[in-house]
């Protein structure tokens, strides 16, 4: 029972982070309850606690989908969710997730200091391809799209209705190779179905303060929540 009150009160608050900036749910999640639980589960549960709430998002962000980018990211992604599934079912779980918080504090550093991806499909292919594979390993998919995408200047509606369609096509993609490594067990239907409430309460809350930023501090509310994915994500390793 406290395992499930603490399922629901992180995914609450994720998904409030999710609805103000159009990324988070996942960073914030999967530490946190890899840390109370078992890694795997907290990977499986949240991908499909996350694919309502991202077709919720797209559904009503969908006036400013890119659809280019989109396409171009999902097709870049299936290269790398095969390889992400299999890092899942062999790699030393506080290894990666380790190595996963060096990165992303890496990459806010440089994005804070000004770092510019050229636009373009380049871009958009090695963030798609980086994104897959976390996706399927950690559940953690969301850095390399931010970074390419607020790098190459997308402004905020944008930047939310594109993760969002992004997140809801690599997360039903995610879920079928889930099912095919029997990793959909009864102790992640029981987080799911204690989660759902929670995303809904948290989005209805963040709903409300999304209306608040924008522009800069839009930028550095974003750089922030990368960097503290990243220390969420090392936390969570050292203390597994």
């Amino acid at each position: 029972m406290a395992l499930l009150v603490v399922i629901a009160a992180t995914v609450a608050f994720a998904a409030a982070i999710q609805a103000t900036m159009g990324f988070g749910f996942a960073l914030v999640v999967v530490p946190i309850i890899a840390v109370a639980d078992d890694p795997k589960v907290a990977v499986v549960a949240m991908t499909a606690i996350g694919v309502p709430m991202s077709l919720w998002n797209t559904i009503r962000w969908r006036a400013h989908l890119r659809v280019t980018p989109i396409a171009t990211v999902v097709g870049a992604s299936l290269v790398g969710m095969p390889f992400g599934a299999l890092i899942l079912s062999r790699a030393p779980d506080r290894a990666l997730t380790f190595a996963i918080g060096v990165v992303v504090l890496g990459l806010t550093a440089w994005l804070w200091r000004g770092l510019q991806l050229p636009p373009g499909p380049r871009t958009e292919v090695a963030a798609g391809i980086a994104s897959g594979a976390l996706a399927t390993s950690t559940g953690t998919n969301g850095p390399p799209l931010v970074i390419a995408f607020q790098a190459t200047g997308m402004e905020r509606d944008a930047f939310r209705a594109t993760l969002a369609g992004c997140f809801l096509v690599q997360g039903v993609v995610a879920l079928v190779l889930f099912w095919t490594a029997g990793l959909l067990t009864r102790h992640v239907g029981a987080a799911f179905v204690v989660g759902v409430p929670a995303v809904l309460a948290g989005t209805f809350g963040g709903e409300r303060l999304s209306s608040r930023l924008h522009g800069h501090p839009f930028r550095v509310a974003v750089l922030a929540l990368l960097g503290l994915s990243g220390a969420l994500a090392i936390v969570g390793a050292l203390t597994s």
